[in-house]
């Protein structure tokens, strides 16, 4: 197996203030609240870098396709189902029923912007 090389480092330190977090990447810092908190929430910090992702990987490949891509939006949903008891042995533990990412692509055909989402599908 080939040596793999680091592509991320990230962390995350607790501030003495139950469910707040400090987030460190590089050089930056930022603020994630537990539910219902003041600042964002990790949950949806996480879901940000799925669209974040998204955006990028589609320009990227739409770039090398030669696709005219004029501007993107991406948006993700994530729901819970409320009377869902926790799962067994793992307590309260935070649980998606449903995720919906959604994509609107200005500058493309119906079969370009299609063929774009399937091939982030795949990757």
């Amino acid at each position: 197996m080939a040596e793999l090389a680091l592509a991320y480092r990230v962390r995350s330190y607790s501030t003495g203030t139950p469910g707040r977090a400090i987030c460190n990447a590089r050089s930056h810092h930022f603020v994630a609240d537990g539910s219902g908190g003041e600042e964002v929430g990790a949950g949806e910090l996480f879901l940000s870098g799925i669209t974040a992702c998204a955006v990028n990987m589609v320009e990227r490949i739409a770039g090398s396709e030669e696709i005219p891509v004029n501007w993107m939006d991406v948006s993700v949903e994530a729901y819970r189902d409320p009377d869902r008891a926790p799962i067994a042995d793992e307590g309260t533990v935070s649980v998606y029923d449903d995720i919906k990412v959604h994509f609107q692509i200005w500058g493309v055909d119906d079969d370009q912007g299609q063929y774009l989402v399937d091939q982030w599908k795949r990757r």
